[in-house]
């Protein structure tokens, strides 16, 4: 089994919760605390005596955003999911500076992504900035999402000053 922490496989449930746990420093006594469950309880689920049940995922889930979580239900499917983030992107504040200064270059590898898809093939040279943006994708992906959120909050904002 993988345990590359940030593509972990999920086939002993029990070894991916051992993993999550460790990845984002979790005690076993804390997970108990989230889920209202007994320590006994989360040393058998941490054990594979006993089967996980959702409130454990969705409690790890709450406190870590760690989208990686899903990967427990969507097996094999390929997909990408993003969180929302509990930054300050209001006007002016660093978070927004430094989103914005990312989507800025995050653009610049998108563009070249579009002209490689516009000219329609892959030269020998084309292969580094794939695979760079194939890696970069699902930080692309929670940018955006935030960028959406900043937007959003700001919007809402200026309407209720407005109202």
């Amino acid at each position: 089994m993988e345990t590359d922490k940030d593509n972990i496989e999920v086939s002993d449930d029990n070894i991916f919760l051992q993993l999550l746990m460790e990845k984002h420093k979790i005690e076993p006594k804390q997970l108990a605390g989230w889920t209202g469950r007994k320590l006994t309880t989360i040393y058998k689920y941490l054990s594979g005596e006993c089967t996980i049940p959702s409130v454990v995922w969705r409690s790890i889930f709450d406190h870590t955003r760690d989208v990686v979580v899903f990967n427990v239900i969507r097996g094999d499917i390929p997909c990408i999911i993003s969180t929302t983030s509990n930054d300050d992107f209001s006007f002016g504040t660093d978070a927004l500076k430094q989103l914005i200064n990312m989507r800025k270059s995050q653009l610049k590898v998108e563009e070249y992504i579009v002209n490689i898809l516009e000219d329609g093939r892959i030269d020998k040279s084309d292969l580094t900035a794939i695979a760079n943006f194939k890696l970069a994708f699902p930080d692309m992906i929670d940018a955006q999402v935030r960028m959406h959120q900043a937007i959003i909050t700001a919007y809402r904002k200026a309407e209720a000053a407005n109202a």
